[in-house]
């Protein structure tokens, strides 16, 4: 047994814990050995084993949406580490504590063309906040000391205006194994965690929010809590225009327009007195470019230092969360809006009425998930794809109860089925999900035929199956039909049924035109087929006969 390993590894991990690391992801690798048993060994660290670092790492991903606290990922040395790339920068983007820790050969193995050896020390460095390549285990006391002083410097980015992902470098040299005899360095004690809470100069937004016909624009706020910003409506009758990632839509606040994503594909001209937006930008490229175009005032507020200013550079940027903001602001004198409220929530009704009705006599992917989303309990969490199924979510969820979530990011097919997956760990989770994107994780799968029957995952998995890259169908790219279904297209034609059994889920199949029933256990592949063309045709209905609607009710 190597006793200067054992301390160090054995520190490490505590030190892990201390700070509020509670679940580790381990990908098996000979390297990252130390690690992974003294995770094992410790009293309370949580611990999944994952084969695909991939997938592993998105896994982490869905535990930390879940619980909102941050998770550690371990893999070996070599290319195991560039398989976590996506999901870094996922997190990186979205402002996610993801613990990253690659164990590595010793510096003299490094750049030698020994075995399982690539370059890992600033491997991340265009999507991590904080990055420290460790030294080799000895008895030095200041190795410990070096420990203690890169953790403290470390949790300075595990919550606050500059959370997101840090990164470990741990070189070892063999013999790998701890001395588990020594598991008592691993006891307990929780570090004391500050809660990141600010104040601001309301004067200088008073010019802005004086105005009258103000908007609210919240955007991706899945990590956040928007009580303030409701209550802060109410007093001053502003409208908030929800992205389905505020978290915010199935609260059912008179105030709370859904349909924004609809309204603005018709309604391009509505000029506000002003704009405050909030969290990331919206899913909606109508929205956007109205933001884009518009001259009113804007404040940006993001808990975040470096402000993500898309679609728009504001005129003011705060740095500060939304409770924050509009607990300060909510006491300053309201101003006469009530003709303005009023105007939105008449035309949100119309709009959500004119979906409902829609959905109700034209069958396409569209209708098949607002079915979807009729079934949904209050608690539960649909987990969205990128391309087609989150822009059908911010068309079709108008009025359910719920709670969207959706890799926002960097708006990439990598890793979904895993993410979700790791929330169903802690939540019950309804994942729809494309074919294209679905085949991409299919390796996610092996988490939950891995898990003891007590720890199956919450979930059911709805599979909507164009047999190609739907979303390509709405892009200019759809008019060279000489190239668009090799190139774009892509069909797959593949049976998921298949791997329904490969992973012992259980399968259930419908068509768009059939009545479409979720399960009410877990653990089910639901697959939905398609057409493409008349999922294109359904949706270009939609928007002509609502802007027919609009017109005569305006």
């Amino acid at each position: 047994m190597n006793d200067a390993l054992t301390k160090q590894v054995f520190h490490f991990v505590k030190s892990l814990y201390d700070y509020g690391i509670h679940e580790i992801v381990i990908s098996p690798g000979s390297r990252s050995t130390p690690i992974a048993i003294a995770c094992e060994l410790h009293p309370e660290m949580t611990t999944y084993i994952h084969p695909d670092e991939r997938s592993a790492a998105f896994y982490a991903l869905g535990l930390m949406k879940a619980t909102n606290r941050p998770v550690a990922i371990l893999c070996t040395s070599g290319t195991a580490a560039s398989n976590y790339v996506p999901a870094v920068s996922e997190c990186f983007i979205s402002n996610m504590p993801l613990v990253v820790i690659t164990s590595d050969r010793p510096h003299e193995l490094r750049n030698v063309g020994a075995p399982q050896a690539i370059n890992q020390v600033g491997m991340y460095r265009n999507f991590v906040q904080y990055e420290r390549d460790f030294p080799i285990a000895d008895d030095a006391s200041e190795t410990l000391q070096f420990i203690d002083a890169v953790m403290m410097q470390a949790s300075t980015f595990l919550s606050g205006p500059m959370k997101g992902p840090v990164h470990f470098n741990i070189p070892f040299r063999e013999p790998l194994m701890p001395d588990a005899a020594l598991q008592g360095m691993l006891t307990v004690e929780p570090k004391v965690q500050v809660s990141y809470q600010k104040a601001f100069d309301v004067n200088t937004v008073k010019g802005i929010i004086s105005r009258q016909n103000g908007v609210i624009i919240a955007g991706d706020c899945q990590q956040e809590d928007l009580t303030q910003m409701l209550i802060f409506s109410t007093i001053h009758n502003v409208p908030i225009i929800a992205d389905p990632l505020s978290q915010i839509r199935h609260l059912k606040h008179p105030n709370v327009v859904t349909t924004g994503d609809s309204l603005f594909k018709v309604l391009k001209s509505i000029t506000p007195g002003y704009i405050i937006r909030v969290g990331n930008a919206v899913v909606s490229k109508a929205i956007n470019q109205w933001i884009k175009a518009s001259d009113a005032p804007q404040i940006l507020v993001q808990p975040r230092v470096q402000p993500y200013t898309f679609p728009k550079v504001p005129d003011l940027f705060i740095e500060i969360t939304a409770n924050d903001f509009f607990r300060q602001v909510a006491e300053e004198k309201p101003v006469n809006n009530q003709a303005w409220i009023k105007f939105w929530q008449t035309i949100n009704d119309v709009v959500i009425n004119h979906i409902m009705q829609h959905a109700q006599t034209v069958r396409d992917e569209g209708s098949a998930t607002y079915q979807i989303f009729k079934q949904l309990q209050q608690d539960d969490v649909v987990f969205l794809g990128n391309s087609m199924p989150i822009r059908d979510c911010d068309t079709f969820f108008t009025h359910f109860e719920g709670q969207p979530y959706c890799n926002r990011g960097a708006n990439g097919i990598d890793g979904v089925v895993s993410t979700a997956l790791g929330m169903a760990r802690h939540k019950k989770v309804t994942l729809i999900i494309g074919d294209i994107s679905f085949y991409h994780d299919m390796n996610g799968l092996i988490m939950d035929k891995l898990s003891s029957n007590e720890h199956k995952h919450q979930i059911n998995i709805v599979v909507m199956n164009n047999n190609g890259g739907g979303i390509f169908s709405y892009l200019p790219q759809y008019e060279d039909k000489a190239h668009f279904e090799r190139l774009f297209g892509t069909p797959l034609d593949l049976d998921f049924e298949q791997t329904a059994t490969l992973y012992d889920f259980k399968y259930k199949k419908f068509n768009v035109f059939d009545e479409i029933t979720l399960p009410k256990a877990s653990g089910h592949i639901i697959e939905i087929t398609s057409d493409r063309e008349e999922n294109l045709k359904a949706h270009q209905q939609l928007l002509n006969d609502l802007k027919v609607k609009l017109n005569a009710e305006l």
